[in-house]
């Protein structure tokens, strides 16, 4: 692909509030995991264009992250905090609660939840489990697509939170990794695994198929890995910083998923 966007969990429009000035500016950020191109960070740029032309930005690492909550109506409606073990803070605000709960979410889960030594970006295979999930890499031959510029034989790999490409001949090289909570539906038949990937997508909105003999075993690994991404959605809304009562985005993507034949 012209540009690597693998590290990128969720991109948009947010409003940033500005110490210096003490104003909201709209601005294009995004939100990137831990791997072996640098730490968890977060690139604000002045528009979406520069982001994706790779222009001028700025990036807050979110290495030492403390916690992140919700902002009350009274702060900043739809709002949310990122706080700083040394005391900084920085303060966003979005267009929905939707899409506030959504930002929490992600960066929990990057910053405060994932296990230890992520943050100092190791390579994605050196995450606990993905090893040994990497033994069991799927050969599919993937039809061609307008969304990428790669086509034919590829291994495919399911983990908790990501289906991944990988190139046949050098299974370390990533090609493209789709997150399951950006997938729209998904479904197999005898000859082939299919999916729709949503706009949140690094590739963007497209369906995806891919022709192989065990489809069936690749639906059922990704349905397991999206209930649980949706179970997890569950009990993190109970938490009293992520109080919504919006309908979970993962869950309700679920109610759409169907064998595609």
């Amino acid at each position: 692909m012209a540009t690597d966007v693998n590290d990128i969990i969720k991109q948009g429009y947010l409003r940033v509030k500005s110490k210096s000035i003490n104003v909201w500016q709209k601005r294009w950020l995004v939100l990137r995991r831990a791997s072996s191109k640098g730490p968890i960070r977060l690139d604000k740029y002045l528009d979406e264009k520069s982001a994706r032309s790779g222009g001028h930005h700025k990036t807050c690492l979110l290495t030492n992250v403390q916690s992140i909550s919700r902002l009350t109506n009274t702060c900043r409606k739809h709002g949310f905090a990122i706080n700083f073990h040394d005391g900084n803070q920085k303060w966003f605000a979005c267009d929905s609660d939707l899409e506030a709960d959504t930002w929490v979410k992600l960066s929990i889960q990057e910053c405060l939840l994932l296990p230890p030594g992520l943050a100092t970006g190791e390579p994605d295979v050196l995450r606990p489990g993905i090893q040994k999930e990497l033994q069991e890499q799927f050969h599919v031959y993937l039809m061609p697509t307008s969304k990428l510029d790669v086509f034919g034989e590829c291994l495919l790999q399911v983990t908790h939170e990501n289906i991944y490409l990988w190139d046949i001949t050098n299974s370390k090289l990533k090609l493209v990794a789709w997150p399951l909570t950006a997938l729209r539906r998904y479904g197999s038949d005898l000859t082939k695994f299919t999916f729709e990937a949503g706009r949140h997508c690094p590739t963007g909105e497209g369906m995806f198929v891919f022709h192989t003999l065990e489809g069936e075993k690749i639906y059922r690994k990704v349905h397991q890995a999206t209930l649980a991404i949706a179970e997890a959605h569950h009990k993190m809304k109970k938490l009293p910083s992520i109080g919504t009562n919006e309908v979970p985005q993962t869950e309700s993507r679920l109610r759409f998923t169907a064998n595609l034949v």
